[in-house]
């Protein structure tokens, strides 16, 4: 077994004496990079009218605003009613959501003949999951999935082609252990223990280090160099001796950290941003608000999709499912993979909504653990 690195010498990165947390948007612009801290609301939608209000003017804000008022009601209503008509409403709260953000960030783009950009097929009579969806693509014609794939991950999005309907189960946190139960599989999400942000003034130098427990490691993948490659974790890591007792974590550090100029917070944005393809979270009303995975499953390749387009493109098969073949959605609940779904229909529409609501805002928002 080869020998562990020693950790770097650092210490934990801190902004007016408070420890900087992991997050998408740890910092903002303005004359310089400042320390953005999180939001915390009952409900978003309030916080999301306020944000589109703020960012738009004339005919793109009344659009945008009309989007979210239907995603705020088709929402509502979706979380109410039975479960043989919830993923309709729900797909379509999600589908408004996307098209006000793409109002927002793209303003010159006509959505009034935009299409949904995915597209249903079964393939067998009574294998569900089996059934197909595609992602359309178009030079000519704006599709909303594949122009709100672009708009979040630029650079990351991957080329999406067909995709089953066991290509998407084991990519939605909520319920997981569901489907390992359904299918009689291993879990493939591994929970971070800590995202840690460490800085060496004398160097001007900022990394990273990752937080696993061991067992749970162990449990998932076994091996840490197995880990770093199911996980496509980006850049090179190096598994480092705990510098403290505690040998119930594992620890992961950057191999290459990144440096400033004249203050350590002037490369957050970047330096958090390049860990990004590579997580899922949660959304909690608990601390710390945002709890982080790697996806470790195996040979994925391009049907592995970022976190809210797996949630969206499975809303758009189910509601797809119930609208056009009910009877076989019934037998879909009542089957083996019923509880997952169950699940995923009444956990995932709140957490893409405060996702979506993180990202129109570009800082996070998280439920409110004290309502007054």
């Amino acid at each position: 077994m080869p020998r562990l690195r020693e950790p770097r010498t650092g210490q934990l990165l801190a902004v007016r004496s408070l420890k900087v947390q992991y997050s998408f948007w740890p910092a903002r612009k303005t004359t310089r990079w400042k320390l953005q801290r999180r939001l915390y609301v009952r409900e978003p939608w309030a916080i999301l009218n306020e944000a589109v209000y703020r960012s738009g003017a004339g005919a793109v804000r009344e659009d945008a605003l009309s989007y979210l008022e239907q995603a705020e009601a088709y929402f509502n209503a979706g979380i109410k009613v039975e479960r043989s008509v919830k993923p309709v409403l729900l797909y379509y709260s999600i589908l408004n959501l996307a098209k006000c953000l793409i109002r927002i960030r793209r303003p010159t783009l006509d959505l009034t003949r935009a299409y949904h950009g995915l597209a249903a097929k079964p393939t067998k009579q009574r294998a569900i999951l089996a059934d197909e969806v595609s992602v359309k693509t178009s030079p000519r014609r704006v599709n909303i999935f594949e122009v709100l794939l672009n708009v979040l991950e630029g650079r990351h999005a991957p080329a999406v082609g067909t995709l089953q309907v066991r290509h998407l189960l084991p990519q939605i946190v909520p319920g997981h252990r569901l489907w390992t139960y359904a299918c009689q599989k291993t879990e493939m999400f591994l929970a971070i223990s800590d995202v840690e942000c460490l800085v060496d003034v004398a160097t001007r130098s900022v990394w990273l280090r990752l937080k696993f427990h061991r067992g749970e490691l162990k449990y998932t993948v076994g091996a840490v160099k197995e880990l770093i490659r199911r996980s496509q974790l980006p850049g090179d890591w190096d598994q480092i001796v705990p510098p403290y007792a505690d040998k119930r974590y594992v620890l992961l550090e950057q191999r290459n950290p990144a440096t400033y100029v004249q203050r350590p917070i002037d490369c957050l944005q970047t330096l958090f941003q390049n860990l990004r393809p590579a997580l899922w979270c949660a959304v909690t009303s608990t601390p710390p608000h945002r709890q982080y995975y790697l996806l470790t499953a195996s040979g994925q390749g391009f049907k592995r999709l970022p976190q809210w387009a797996s949630m969206y493109v499975l809303f758009y098969y189910l509601s797809d499912l119930t609208r056009y073949r009910p009877s076989h959605f019934d037998r879909f609940i009542a089957g083996k993979y019923g509880p997952q779904v169950e699940t995923i229909l009444d956990e995932c529409p709140r957490q893409f909504l405060y996702l979506m609501a993180s990202e129109l805002l570009k800082r996070e928002v998280a439920p409110a653990a004290i309502i007054s």
